[in-house]
């Protein structure tokens, strides 16, 4: 896929290509703008709007109406990208390494497969509770009697609502003495609003004598008008009616003795009595064990049953008998539940089928359990840490979780225990395995593994990319971005075999606003020895070839006569010095031997025919001729070493250090990109090159 970016951050546009199926990695120097590049893509992609990657400069003044603007994304709808948020968001949670760690490690297609052939064994059992009104009907009665009544240890809690409804008779039914005229107000379907406006108004009778409402004389009335308050309460009326809506809605499911017993408790003129506690409890226990068992039925899975419970006489247990809940056999309860007990009937005939099923899916368990962690905690092993993995808990409970190998309880989180860079290998592994268990259309690994050491970013690569493509990242679209040649010389070049061919690496180069990509072939990484002898047999000028020749010495801690001679020349030494020799009492190190001195030019011009040092070093030592030279080169690496030979004072250390050190590679000692093929050294870099040349000229 061909991917353009235009107007997002640092730079104007970007074209990037893509290979589906491969290790496509992109390598750039830093402030190039790999992480616009990732997030623009994954913006695209969820057909969210690129607004926030719009350049400062378009912020305030945008006449040409420049927007963000990602083409090339048409066939790419998902995309999982690991980088700093990754880390933070999904990986060392408090009580596993990576969240909903079952589903991604062993809730893979086959295991899926596996799970919907059980269901399809249970579903009859759950679909029974679909579209069925009587049981809807009998499961929220139950629920809400048996909300009412909440157990305590040594009987119903006081607070309950169904005890308060009872703590002081059923005064709606049993009107007080005194109190008969108000007797359509009380035994109304308005009790509660009513009662509540009495007790609320009884207080503007303080104000007069006279009713609030008609202002008829009251004062014969008034212990009458008090006595409602006292005798009634809003909130106890309200949990009496309540209660017994609950009960009459339920009656029909309640055997004809729990029916009689429940309207005496609910008729009582005085307070509740313990025996009548007692029924209630035992009421109360009968529902709760019933309801556990609708609920459970109602979510019956593969996942509840053991191999051992598969057996006709185990799985009849599952039906309901309403011989154990005699307050609740009736006719209607019967006829709500029988549909349940036909469908277990049907799982029981088909017992030796789901054990079978259920042996495999345990079985596949405890191999991908094996599986993954013998692969993690080989990758750990091999990388040089000393923690390991477990996955832990029973089937869909089960969580990976990290140990210490000095100590026997999981870390849990584990951020406080690992460094920056085990925490990095442990995300990006196990971003791997989010991986396979999501199967994104791109992956974008955001500058992974920079990091690390050697041997750790070798174990990541083939932890990632090196066994079977069902286990790993192999044969998938990934997109990695870095500022590290080493993944490229590794995958491309020393290991190229190992990785069968899987990478396809370029270089991206920004200029002027623009990123282009160039592609990098083996043949493009060479050892600065072959590249060196490349530029000596170039048409370039004798001074970038000794620019070239002089670090071909330098890789090769050859400190003879020749590299001596170099080093005079390129601190413009008309006296040449021997700096192996130890310094005098005037702290200098003494004069060059003519024949040393001789020797090491003879050397040099056999590689360089015509190399005359004196010449050399009025070029050198003139500017002009620098400045034509610096100005005429186009790369950027023999531009850094042209403009040391300037010898300005640079205040930036920082800039200071790069240009000095030219640029570090890990393993530039063993190979490196052709500097005569791959500008990698950064634009700003050379920008202020060439500003200080410009003011120096100036």
């Amino acid at each position: 896929m061909n991917l353009t970016i235009e107007n997002c951050n640092n730079f104007d546009s970007a074209s990037i290509k893509i290979e589906e199926g491969k290790l496509n990695i992109k390598l750039a120097p830093n402030g190039t703008g790999k992480s616009t590049i990732s997030r623009a893509i994954i913006l695209g992609a969820n057909g969210d709007s690129l607004d926030e990657l719009t350049p400062f400069k378009y912020r305030e003044h945008n006449t040409e109406e420049l927007m963000p603007r990602m083409a090339g994304l048409e066939n790419i709808t998902n995309v999982m990208c690991f980088n700093e948020d990754y880390v933070t968001q999904f990986v060392f949670q408090q009580d596993e390494l990576l969240s909903n760690s079952f589903d991604i490690l062993i809730r893979n297609d086959e295991f899926k497969q596996l799970e919907e052939e059980i269901e399809s064994l249970v579903s009859d059992v759950k679909s029974t509770f679909t579209n069925n009104p009587d049981l809807d009907d009998l499961i929220n009665c139950l629920q809400e009697l048996g909300k009412a009544f909440k157990l305590t240890s040594t009987g119903i809690s006081k607070s309950s609502i169904g005890l308060k409804a009872f703590s002081s008779g059923n005064k709606i039914k049993n009107i007080p003495a005194g109190l008969e005229s108000y007797q359509p107000f009380i035994q109304s379907d308005k009790s509660v609003e009513w009662v509540d406006w009495q007790t609320k108004g009884n207080a503007f009778n303080e104000l007069s004598d006279s009713c609030p409402y008609c202002t008829s004389e009251t004062s014969e009335k008034r212990e009458r008008i008090q006595q409602v308050s006292q005798e009634y309460d809003k909130n106890t009326i309200k949990h009496l009616v309540s209660i017994i809506e609950v009960i009459n809605k339920l009656g029909h499911f309640l055997s004809a003795e729990a029916k009689d017993k429940l309207t005496i408790i609910t008729s009582l003129k005085e307070s509740i009595e313990q025996e009548h506690i007692d029924y209630l409890i035992s009421i109360k226990k009968q529902i709760d064990n019933l309801i556990d068992k609708l609920e459970l039925l109602k979510s019956l899975s593969g996942f509840d049953f053991n191999e051992e419970e598969i057996e006709p006489e185990k799985l009849s247990t599952l039906k309901l008998s309403l011989a154990f809940y005699t307050h609740l056999d009736s006719s209607d309860t019967q006829t709500a539940i029988e549909p349940i007990n036909q469908s277990i009937n049907e799982i029981i005939k088909r017992a030796g089928e789901l054990k079978g099923k259920v042996i495999r899916q345990k079985r596949q368990i405890n191999l991908l359990i094996r599986k993954h962690q013998s692969e993690i905690n080989d990758f750990l092993s091999s990388a040089g840490y000393r923690y390991e993995v477990r996955i832990t808990g029973e089937r869909e409970q089960s969580r990976l979780k990290l140990y210490h190998k000095d100590f026997n309880n999981h870390l849990e989180g584990g951020t406080q225990h690992l460094s920056f860079g085990e925490k990095n290998a442990f995300a990006i592994v196990l971003f791997m395995y989010e991986c396979l268990a999501k199967k994104p259309d791109l992956i974008i690994l955001d500058d992974p593994i920079s990091s690390f050491d050697k041997n750790k970013k070798f174990a990541i690569l083939e932890m990632l990319f090196r066994r079977e493509s069902n286990s790993c990242l192999k044969s998938k679209t990934v997109l990695m971005l870095t500022h590290d040649v080493e993944p490229i010389i590794d995958t491309i070049k020393s290991l190229s075999q190992k990785f069968q061919g899987i990478t396809r690496a370029s270089f991206l180069h920004l200029r002027n606003g623009t990123i282009t990509e160039k592609a990098i072939q083996k043949s493009h990484i060479k050892t600065f020895a072959s590249i060196c002898e490349a530029v000596l047999e170039t048409n370039r000028s004798d001074l970038i070839k000794l620019i070239y020749l002089r670090r071909y010495f330098e890789i090769l801690d050859e400190s003879g006569d020749t590299y001596q001679v170099l080093s005079n020349l390129f601190h413009k030494r008309t006296t040449p010095i021997d700096y192996r020799l130890p310094k005098g009492e005037d702290d200098l190190h003494p004069q060059m031997e003519e024949k040393n001195f001789n020797d090491g030019c003879n050397i040099i011009e056999q590689k360089i025919p015509g190399f005359k040092y004196d010449s050399l070093i009025r070029t050198i030592d003139d500017e002009n001729e620098l400045l034509k030279l610096y100005q005429n080169t186009s790369n950027g690496y023999e531009k850094l070493q042209i403009f040391r030979f300037f010898g300005l004072n640079l205040h930036n250390s920082v800039l200071q250090k790069f240009i000095n050190e030219t640029y570090h590679i890990e393993n530039e000692f063993i190979a490196q990109l052709n500097p005569l093929e791959f500008d990698t050294i950064p634009e700003y870099v050379l920008k202020e090159c060439d500003n200080m040349l410009v003011e120096q000229v100036e």
